[in-house]
Parts: C-alpha cells; sequence; structure tokens
C-alpha cells in the first residue's frame, strides 16, 4: 500500500487578494512529491471555515484514484468525516476498477463545529450561466419553491473550471453576460479564480459537486448553504448511478451543507418555468465544444438538444443563441448508434414528443432517429463487414455501402 499523502492548509494575500491553498505532500506519481490547489477569492476580510472538511472532500476522490490515504493536518468535523467515508465507500463500491478501495481520511483533529448562535442559514449559489444553474437562481432567488424556498443571498462564478485558467479573458465576457441577470435578481456575483480542477478535477464528473462545494465553503462564515445544480432528472443513469444527488450531499458536513437543486424537473420544464423571467434566458451559456467558451456555438450536439428544448417549450428563437433552430442543425448531429443518442432521447426527443411539437427540423430528427441501428445489431454487421472486406471484391463492397445508412458505413 502507498505512503499516505499529507494535507496542510495556509492563506495569505497576494497581489491585493485573499489566496487559500491546499497543499499536498507525499504523492505517488506524476504531479509529485508536492503539489498543491489554490483559491484566489475576491474579499480579503473573509474568515476562513473552522474545519477543512469541504476543501478535503473537493479532493478526496483524487487521492481515491491514486489509492493513497489522506492526511489531514488541520481540522475536520465529526459529520464531514462520516459523509467523506460514505462518498469514498460509495464511489469504490459503485466503480471499484477506478476508484479501487474506499481510502481513509485521518485529520490531525476531530472538532465540533456547529452554526453560530442565532445564524440566518443564508444560502449562497454557484452560477456557471448554464440552463440548471440559471433554473436554480432564479427559482429560489423568486421564491419559485413556496415556503421551501432556500434564502439564497449570493451567486459565485468560477474561472478554472467550465473557462480555463489561461482564458480569463472570455471569462471577463461570460461574467458580464451574467450580470444583468445577477443585477435583475439582486444578487452580488462573486468571482473566484482556482486551479484546483488540475488535481480534482482528474476524478471528473464525480468530483463536480464536491469541488463546487470547496469553492461554496470559502464564504461559509456568512452562508451556511451552498447550492449547486442538478444536471439530470432524478432517475437519469448519470455518473454511474440514477440520483447522483444523493452523493452530492455526502459533500456537506457539520458547519456547511451543500444542496444539489432542481433534480425533479427535465430541461423543457426548466425553460417554461423560467419563461416569466425573460431576463434569464439571454445569459444561458450551454456550449462546451465550441471554440469560444464565453458563448454558445449554437452547431454542437449539447446546443442543439438545447435548442430542441427550448423549441419543446414554445421558444424557437431565444436570445441565448444567434439564430434559430434549422433542418442543417440536425443533419449534422452525430447518430452512429442508440448508445450514443440516449442522453438525446432523454433531454429532447421524449420531450418533443410529449408535447406534440413538429416542423421541419422536428421532422428531420425524427427521420434520422428511425434509421438510427441498437448497438447490438451494428456490432453484429460491423464484425459481418470485417469479414467481407477479406473475401468480397472492392468493387462490390462501394456498390454495397453505397446502398447502407449513413450509421452503418465503415466511416461512420
Amino acid at each position: 500500500m502507498p505512503a499516505p499523502i499529507h494535507v496542510h492548509f495556509d492563506e495569505n494575500v497576494t497581489d491585493g487578494a485573499l489566496v487559500r491553498r491546499l497543499v499536498f505532500e507525499g504523492i505517488d506519481g506524476p504531479e509529485g512529491p508536492r503539489a498543491e490547489s489554490w483559491w484566489r477569492l475576491p474579499v480579503r476580510d473573509l474568515p476562513a471555515p473552522p474545519v477543512l472538511d469541504s476543501f478535503v472532500a473537493g479532493h478526496a476522490l483524487w487521492a481515491a484514484l491514486r489509492g493513497q490515504d489522506l492526511v489531514v493536518h488541520g481540522p475536520m468535523s465529526p459529520g464531514g468525516l462520516y459523509n467523506l467515508g460514505e462518498l469514498l465507500a460509495l464511489r469504490h463500491a459503485l466503480s471499484p476498477a477506478r476508484y479501487r478501495r474506499a481510502i481513509a481520511v485521518e485529520p490531525d483533529r476531530v472538532v465540533a463545529a456547529p452554526r453560530p448562535a442565532g445564524d440566518p442559514g443564508l444560502a449562497i449559489g454557484s452560477l456557471s450561466c448554464g440552463l440548471d444553474s440559471t433554473f436554480t437562481a432564479v427559482r429560489h432567488r423568486r421564491g419559485l419553491v413556496g415556503d421551501a424556498t432556500l434564502p439564497l443571498r449570493a451567486l459565485v462564478m468560477v474561472l478554472g473550471f467550465d473557462v480555463p485558467l489561461h482564458r480569463a479573458d472570455r471569462f471577463d465576457v461570460l461574467r458580464r453576460r451574467a450580470e444583468p441577470l445577477a443585477r435583475a435578481l439582486d444578487l452580488p456575483l462573486l468571482p473566484v479564480v482556482t486551479s484546483s480542477m488540475a488535481l480534482g478535477g482528474q476524478a471528473w464528473p464525480q468530483s463536480a459537486m464536491p469541488l463546487f462545494g470547496a469553492v461554496l465553503a470559502h464564504f461559509s462564515a456568512r452562508y451556511a448553504i451552498g447550492v449547486v445544480s442538478a444536471g439530470a432528472p432524478h432517475g437519469t443513469p448519470r455518473f454511474g448511478i440514477s440520483h447522483p444527488s444523493v452523493l452530492d450531499a455526502l459533500a456537506s458536513n457539520d458547519f456547511f451543507r451543500l444542496v444539489t437543486d432542481g433534480g425533479g424537473y427535465g430541461r423543457t420544464e426548466k425553460i417554461e418555468l423560467l419563461r416569466p423571467f425573460p431576463e434569464a434566458f439571454a445569459a444561458i451559456k450551454v456550449c462546451w465544444q465550441g471554440d469560444d467558451p464565453a458563448r454558445n456555438c449554437g452547431r454542437c450536439e449539447k446546443c442543439v438538444m438545447t435548442r430542441f428544448n427550448f423549441l419543446a417549450a414554445g421558444l424557437p428563437d431565444p436570445p441565448c443563441f444567434d439564430g434559430p433552430l434549422v433542418p442543417a442543425h440536425v443533419a449534422a448531429l452525430p447518430m452512429p448508434d442508440l448508445h450514443r443518442i440516449r442522453d438525446l432521447y432523454r433531454t429532447c426527443w421524449n420531450e418533443l414528443e410529449a408535447r406534440g411539437c413538429g416542423g421541419p427540423a422536428v421532422d428531420l430528427l425524427r427521420r434520422r432517429l428511425a434509421r438510427v441501428p441498437p448497438e447490438n445489431a451494428l456490432a453484429l454487421l460491423r464484425r459481418i463487414g470485417g469479414v467481407a472486406r477479406r473475401v468480397v471484391p472492392a468493387t462490390l463492397r462501394r456498390h454495397i455501402h453505397a446502398r447502407l445508412p449513413p450509421a452503418l458505413r465503415p466511416e461512420a
């Protein structure tokens, strides 16, 4: 068994900004023997949390990938230590090839970390400009949950996650895109810069919510609750389980609670609920495959699926895209087999069908979906094709290929 990684925390003011770090020593691998994650914060007089639970939770799955225990030189809370142990055990049980064992986390000391007497229990949320986080911000700030509304009082945007550190100029553009929505909601928009993706991000996407929780926890002296957004409705198989928010909650501790919001809604439902708040739509940025992380390319799979969500909600030309959905967008979607298009069924097609949507783009999508073969049939045909390439003359093969659906051709 490899030696444990030792974890230290420090903070200082660098170039006028408050910077906090987790330093890791004894790393067995190319990042080692020493590495760090840092967070540059927009507020200099921000009290540090009394426990390191959230920061450690953001990196524990990275350590589990390596099979190295963590020795934390600082305080952790009893509840946070318990939750983290459960998170590591569950991830190992769900993905034993990826997380070879449930590593141990051993802090210097375990301390009680209750909220201060009279704490109002306010919430701080993450805003990426995606549909999910936009929905969560509007939903709770506008009181759409009735008595269950979380008292959201601030939003955080992160440079170093969706927008990489070397694209700070585009992060500034994305932040300006979000500012009108933040003003409409009367919420401060706090920018945080972090390198934590370099280490913690190696366990992405399982580490996504713990890493967001680590960012929000920097503000936990003022906010008892961190709010992140569910990326898929409950019951949708995602990241190895059907209810990932159950695991997300295990990044909580006795001082700071992490809440995953919105898993009871599909993407089209979220758009429908946002319709009375049109200021939300201009800010939405869903694209992650385009060249510019501050805008929607409009053509990639995620953009086209979101266009269909808007169409299903009765908004064929939302302001977050440069133009409406057209058949050319559908024609360019990759559809080699059913495995690749399951997300399209879950997030687009079923919602279009349920709402009786039509039009040229929907008709083309229907025709394309009808021609997509199941994975087992495709695998069998490709095995047969491998044999055919060895025994069938090239001229005859070309003749056959020309009559096959595109997904079954050798180049698909």
